[in-house]
């Protein structure tokens, strides 16, 4: 009974996901004149499209690197690289942006964090990630001739702001915090039992050098992002100024943030249509650079996200059984308690 409640709530869920992908779809559809995008799309210049791919490539194994010094250095460059991919593709094929929830395993089982760990690494790359969106969109506005007055950037930057100050206090402070903690919680042992996998957690925060560093490569992350939709922008429309894909990459990083349907389809490409009408840009012009560049995310991420699955996956049981099997297990205990 209980699997039944949860089906039907899961569905529940989709609901608004789908209905706003399906709305940007249909506006793109009547706004845009689909023949037009196509002829766009075949002519655009594959030189800057090929250097494109390599400077995206580049983007995802800086992000990884900094996911890996949020969890204080505890898995290699690799094993980064390849939680990131399959926590892409699971975004990419399901819904809920259940990839991150798959990463957060992924990432947990191979630090030893466990969930906790590993989920309060992606929350504080996702926080970190704001910081960095709002800044690139407030730096841009003024080129692209677009008022601030009423925008949401301001109060996300402050939101984001306090959380991370927040979370450094919290992880300087977590042995006195849990000593606080452990009595007063002694009479909920499901609660209590996490306490010490969130203090483990949290080392990496207490470290400056740690999250100074994994700041500094997700600056660069976001850098090669930039430069990506700017090569990829200079694909269709050769004289695009960089500004431009520093405006349409803030403002796509605060549209995907609504639920949408798997791969963020529609509302990934409505968002750019609308940023770049806003720099002058003809909208089938802007839908041909916006399916060209979700297109090549996508492959990429695909890709490489299918390779990590089929080389973790143990003898006989095939792609879509390993992400099943990730995207249900359940907790592992960190090295120190399977020792005791």
């Amino acid at each position: 009974m209980d699997h039944v409640n949860d089906s039907r709530r899961t569905r529940r869920s989709l609901v608004p996901g789908l209905l706003l992908s399906g709305v940007a779809v249909v506006a793109l559809v009547a706004f845009v004149d689909p023949a037009r995008a196509i002829d766009v799309l075949v002519s655009a210049r594959p030189a800057p499209l090929v250097i494109a791919i390599a400077v995206s490539i580049a983007g995802l194994i800086a992000r990884a690197a900094a996911a890996r010094q949020l969890i204080d250095g505890r898995i290699g460059l690799g094993g980064s690289f390849a939680a990131l991919n399959i926590g892409y593709l699971g975004n990419n094929l399901l819904p809920l942006r259940a990839g991150e929830a798959i990463r957060s395993v992924l990432i947990g089982r191979r630090s030893g964090l466990g969930l906790v760990g590993g989920a309060a690494a992606v929350a504080a790359e996702r926080v970190l990630d704001v910081l960095f969106a709002a800044s690139i969109l407030l730096a841009s506005l003024p080129s692209v001739r677009v008022e601030m007055g009423g925008t949401p950037v301001l109060p996300a930057v402050a939101v984001a702001s306090v959380a991370i100050t927040g979370l450094i206090v919290t992880a300087r402070h977590r042995r006195r915090l849990l000593a606080w903690l452990e009595p007063r919680l002694a009479h909920r042992p499901r609660i209590a039992h996490w306490l010490p996998r969130l203090a483990t957690a949290l080392d990496g925060f207490a470290r400056p050098r740690r999250l100074l560093a994994a700041a500094g490569w997700l600056a660069v992350s976001w850098a090669l992002a930039v430069l990506f939709f700017w090569l990829v922008l200079r694909a269709f429309i050769p004289a695009a100024p960089l500004e431009w894909a520093a405006f349409g990459i803030g403002v796509l990083a605060f549209g995907i943030a609504l639920p949408s349907s798997p791969g963020a389809v529609g509302v990934y490409e409505a968002a750019w249509v609308g940023a770049l009408a806003l720099c002058g840009v003809a909208s089938a012009d802007a839908l041909a650079f916006a399916v060209a560049a979700h297109g090549i995310t996508f492959a990429i991420t695909s890709i490489f996200g299918v390779v990590a699955l089929v080389r973790q996956a143990p003898d006989g049981h095939g792609i879509a059984d390993r992400a099943r099997r990730l995207a249900g297990t359940r907790d592992l205990p960190t090295p120190e308690e399977a020792a005791q």
